[in-house]
């Protein structure tokens, strides 16, 4: 089960890493967030304190599952903020509001059900850690075990952290888009 809890270890703190470094990469990138927090139905005045509430508690998962004594408590704080942020989601859905989804820094692409989705199977991912972390007993995992763990993780974070790009990248085009320049 040590493999187990290393996967979801390695595979949330990279992507809630690359939520961080995609947010906080320039100035313009952490205004468009913050900007993007009012459209989720939070008050203007709080706009910036929950931004920067986000971002360090993305911070906090990053480094609390960097640390074996503290996985557990990143793990569960993983599941909080998926939470948390889940919910704002489909509360804007819910008051028909799409806001752009500014989690891995400036893209524009609106939130929707994929979104959700996401969300809760990063915190499944958070919660089969956990169990794992429980769980396990014996030696720390083998090398071969922290390499399959990284080959499952790295390439799974990168899904998720460009999965707006990969569904625009596959998105069926109208046959208006598809006609060469030039043609009618």
């Amino acid at each position: 089960m040590r493999a187990l809890e290393l996967t979801a270890r390695l595979l949330l703190a990279l992507v809630f890493l690359a939520a961080v470094v995609g947010k906080l990469r320039t100035r313009a990138g952490f205004a468009a967030f913050v900007g993007s927090v009012g459209q989720f139905g939070v008050p203007d005045r709080w706009t910036v304190p929950a931004a920067r509430v986000a971002v360090v508690a993305e911070v906090a998962v990053v480094v609390l599952l960097a640390v074996p004594r503290t996985v557990p408590v990143g793990l569960v704080l993983a599941v909080g903020l998926l939470g948390v942020l889940t919910a704002a989601i489909v509360g804007a859905l819910r008051r028909g509001a799409r806001p752009a989804c500014r989690c891995f820094g400036a893209a524009d692409a609106p939130v929707g059900p994929r979104h959700v989705g996401r969300n809760l199977a990063l915190a499944a991912v958070a919660l089969l850690g956990l169990f794992g972390w429980a769980s396990a007993t014996g030696p720390p995992p083998s090398a071969s075990a922290v390499l399959v763990a990284i080959g499952v993780a790295v390439p799974l974070a990168a899904v998720v952290v460009r999965l707006d790009d990969l569904v625009a990248l596959f998105a069926p085009t109208s046959p208006r888009q598809s006609r060469p320049a030039g043609r009618h």
